[in-house]
């Protein structure tokens, strides 16, 4: 039997619904420290999925991870969308397709 690696954050449920496939499994559950760093690469995992295939089911895995990631830092979505507008307004957002291609220092 060939088993196959994967040493990364999973969904709550994926246990579960390995067991219920009747297949052997192991899991082990992550604190802290070693947490954050498992959801940061489940974080950058998840947007190279959404960069290889932009979908809106990639795009609800980003913002679960995300939001995930967020909550365990203390960042609150109305201090996000308060940072987004402020960012808009004094940058701009990205609709006109600008790409720099260099700037002239003295």
């Amino acid at each position: 039997m060939k088993k196959l690696l994967y040493h990364k954050l999973v969904r709550d449920r994926i246990p579960e619904i390995i067991e219920e496939s009747g297949k052997r499994y192991s899991v082990r559950q992550v604190r802290e420290d070693e947490l954050k760093r498992y959801a940061l690469k489940k974080l950058r995992e998840e947007v190279q999925e959404f960069v290889e295939n932009p979908c809106a089911e990639e795009a609800a895995d980003i913002r679960e991870i995300f939001e995930f990631v967020c909550e365990r830092e203390g960042i609150k979505e109305s201090a996000i969308r308060a940072h987004q507008i402020a960012k808009r307004v004094t940058k701009g957002a990205f609709g006109m397709g600008f790409v720099l291609g260099w700037v002239e220092d003295e």
